[in-house]
């Protein structure tokens, strides 16, 4: 989605595509609400194979439909039931479903109580291909890109003049709109959490608007990079840094504050090299950003499983791109589960901030802004519709994962006592840290300077005496390049050692370590 005013190019971060969850978790926005639309339909196919699948496949075209709204579904929270198949005979067959399908509103007031969905009847391959043929030209949004069989649900716009369906060709449902009980008004982010260790990481990941591009200021996404980079910079009193094709990896820094840009090409692509520096630099990140085009969710799933995350640390995803709310999956809450006994719904530790219609570049380092300021200043904080207010409007920015927060004014946000070393190991040198704790649980965390890609450090740590140099006080490595992190509970006051251990031949493996008391 494209839209070009003389000179300047406001391009928009889209392209290219069982029984299901509900909408179990909260929603906060500034301009949105959440809606749950309950409504009966039903489709025609060739094949019994799947009917969840070719449900999905139906209920896709709903993206489009609402965009004009505006609005957005998410599809991997919507309620399948009453699923039911008939023959029609010459090979073809019913399925008839009823679903609850959870819809991002793109408005706080004049709510609607029901609403006309007009789908495609015939979802297979032919079906699809026929009504790509006939109505592309008269149902779509026209807004530059190419419209294809594969994407015509993105831009697909029954109620636009011009567009007349068939009846033999539609489906057409009108469903009860109602307010969803989830939806929350002054949800925090967990300030406390995120300061835990006197430091806020930051990783904006920043796509190409086009893959290849070189040059900055013809190229919506590297321009927006390089805004970004510059509004940092400032932020932090920093001279601004050369961001360009030719300086994808740069960070800048600010005493507590670190924030580390990447650049990409396309997200879904990336090569290992890229994702290894990705996992590298976001492991211990608080606030983690993708900036570009959703690529009809291609990209945004791509992220889901990039990475890799430190037990018990608290985080922040923004997607930034178009209808990421419909694409955002429970990939990322799934895998932080899995490594918190204590959170089996995966959210106590991550918020996902999405965006319930088109997000263009030309907003995107504003929007990441927004987070970053809101983020430096616990002392003041700001609720997520708070934060969002400073975001473009049209965005419709959401907030999911937040119902488990228990941040609020007053709660506060630096340990009883902390640790903040910095330094760097070569092969099999140590340095040495100790401090005299009461009795408590403490965290220890290595990770490494984002600043200087490389090197690998051992983090070991040992109650009342050096820890030896075997396997016995190693803190447990999540990746590769000094992402090591553990936990130690003491009984009676005593003296902590931890030792730094370079492991990576001929580089200095440099090394940020914090600690603190839970």
């Amino acid at each position: 989605m494209k839209r070009i005013l003389a000179i300047l190019v406001f391009a928009a971060a889209c392209g290219g595509t069982g029984q299901l969850d509900a909408d179990d978790q909260n929603f906060t926005s500034d301009v949105a609400t959440l809606l749950v639309m309950d409504l009966d339909s039903q489709l025609v196919t060739s094949t019994t194979a799947n009917a969840a699948g070719q449900i999905r496949a139906q209920l896709m075209y709903t993206v489009g439909h609402l965009n004009a709204e505006p609005g957005v579904s998410r599809l991997d929270k919507l309620n399948l039931s009453n699923v039911a198949t008939t023959s029609l005979g010459g090979g073809l067959y019913r399925i008839s479903y009823h679903v609850k399908l959870p819809v991002a509103w793109g408005s706080k007031t004049n709510l609607p109580s029901q609403y006309t969905f007009t789908l495609p009847k015939r979802v297979d391959a032919s079906g699809q291909q026929a009504f790509w043929n006939k109505y592309s030209p008269v149902c779509n949004d026209h807004d530059g890109d190419e419209v294809t069989v594969d994407n015509f649900w993105y831009h697909y716009r029954p109620h636009w003049s011009g567009c007349t369906l068939a009846a033999a060709d539609v489906v057409v449902t009108t469903a009860k709109a109602a307010m969803s009980p989830v939806n929350t008004i002054a949800k925090y982010p967990e300030y406390h959490k995120v300061w835990e260790d006197g430091l806020l990481t930051v990783v904006a990941v920043f796509g190409k608007y086009a893959p290849g591009a070189t040059d900055t200021w013809s190229d919506a996404g590297l321009t927006a990079y390089a805004q970004f980079a510059r509004a940092a910079a400032a932020e932090l009193g920093v001279p601004a840094p050369m961001a360009d094709a030719a300086h994808p990896d740069i960070t800048v820094r600010s005493g507590n504050v670190v924030i580390t840009m990447l650049l990409t090409d396309k997200l879904m692509l990336a090569p290992l090299s890229w994702q290894k520096r990705f996992a590298e630099v976001s492991t211990n990140a608080d606030l983690i950003m993708y900036n570009g085009h959703a690529g009809l969710g291609a990209n945004v799933r791509a992220l889901a499983n990039m990475g890799t995350f430190f037990p018990g640390k608290y985080q922040v995803l923004f997607i930034d791109g178009c209808d990421t709310f419909a694409y955002a999956d429970n990939s990322w809450a799934t895998r932080r589960a899995a490594l918190n006994p204590d959170d089996p719904s995966g959210t106590k530790y991550l918020d996902v901030v999405t965006n319930a219609m088109p997000a263009f570049f030309d907003s995107m380092p504003d929007a990441a802004m927004a987070l970053v300021k809101a983020l430096r200043h616990p002392e003041a904080p700001k609720t997520y519709p708070q934060i969002f207010h400073d975001i473009n409007p049209d965005h419709v920015v959401v907030a999911n994962g937040e119902e488990d927060n228990v941040f609020h004014p007053g709660v506060a946000y630096t340990p009883r006592w902390s640790l903040a070393e910095e330094g760097f190991v070569g092969k099999s040198e140590s340095v040495l840290y100790t401090a005299n704790v009461q009795p408590g649980t403490y965290v220890f965390a290595l990770s490494p300077d984002p600043a200087i890609a490389g090197g690998d450090g051992d983090l070991r740590v040992r109650a009342g005496a050096m820890p030896t140099t075997d396997l016995t006080y190693k803190c447990k490595s999540y990746i590769g390049n000094t992402n090591e992190r553990c936990k130690l509970t003491v009984a009676s006051p005593q003296k902590i050692y931890m030792t730094v251990t370079g492991d990576a031949t001929g580089v200095q493996s440099r090394f940020l370590l914090r600690a603190f008391s839970l």
